[in-house]
């Protein structure tokens, strides 16, 4: 079934805006009302899935496109430390003080250095199967097929597009200098003063960066939480979309009493 026909008649419509910020046009959907959930894409780069029209039920979602995303090449920011200050001035420019903030794989290095850089703004961090501390796996060696299942444990649960191999040579050299090294050592030191309240999750089948990051997170950030979500590859949304936003919709509301129910759920279901 496609996501557009899951949508009930109470989920907001995103509105696209462009805001200039760090001297990038950078463009950004956002829906909803409420506390003001950021969200970073990883590196496919910035596409609505039924999670966003979630979540969008209960926040103002605001999800950001990383510069050099679209139709221009970003060959200025070095590093996820780099873009993460951009992506700040950008939530900054749109008029918003303080936030919870979600990233996802790629996306979740740069949030995790948004958080470092910036904590009094982050009142919540949740990473999506971060790309940071992930495990050596190449991606080189692997059949179409056997990429498809690392990514996707239900693909019949979204629309999966071909890929745009064009796209994809041009934003590479970007997603390469974001995601960073598998073990980012000044990452690790700066995570360890992190008193963010911070939820890590993968799936239990993600065959893309692993589930060591969780692990790794939860030694370093003092408030940790390190969750895996069942039946789920690395696309945790697009594989269980409605778990995924009660998890992430329970941690932002309640940060790290989230794991006390408070009423039954369809997490471990």
């Amino acid at each position: 079934m496609d996501e557009s026909q899951q949508l009930t008649a109470e989920s907001p419509e995103f509105v696209e805006h462009l805001i200039t910020a760090d001297g990038f046009p950078i463009r950004y959907l956002e829906a909803g009302g409420g506390q003001p959930l950021v969200m970073l894409h990883g590196a496919g780069g910035l596409e609505l899935t039924l999670a966003h029209h979630l979540l969008a039920t209960r926040f103002r979602v605001i999800a950001l496109e990383f510069p050099g995303f679209g139709a221009e090449i970003n060959e200025r920011t070095k590093n996820a430390r780099e873009m993460a200050v951009t992506i700040a001035a950008a939530v900054e420019g749109i008029g918003v003080d303080g936030y919870a903030l979600l990233g996802t794989s790629m996306g979740g290095v740069v949030a995790s250095w948004q958080a470092v850089q910036f904590p009094d703004r982050v009142s919540a961090l949740v990473l999506e199967a971060p790309a940071a501390f992930r495990s050596e796996i190449d991606m080189g060696t692997l059949t179409p097929e056997q990429i498809m299942i690392a990514f996707h444990a239900h693909p019949e649960r979204k629309e999966i597009k071909p890929p745009d191999l064009e796209r994809q040579a041009r934003v590479w050299p970007l997603v390469e200098r974001l995601v960073g090294p598998a073990f980012d050592e000044e990452l690790a030191e700066a995570l360890k003063q992190l008193w963010v309240p911070t939820l890590v999750m993968h799936g239990t089948r993600d065959g893309v960066v692993g589930t060591r990051s969780g692990s790794v997170f939860k030694g370093l950030v003092a408030r940790c939480v390190f969750t895996l979500l069942y039946d789920a590859a690395h696309d945790l949304a697009g594989d269980r979309p409605e778990a995924y936003t009660e998890l992430v919709s329970d941690f932002v509301e309640r940060q790290e009493r989230f794991h006390i129910p408070r009423t039954s759920s369809v997490i471990n279901r």
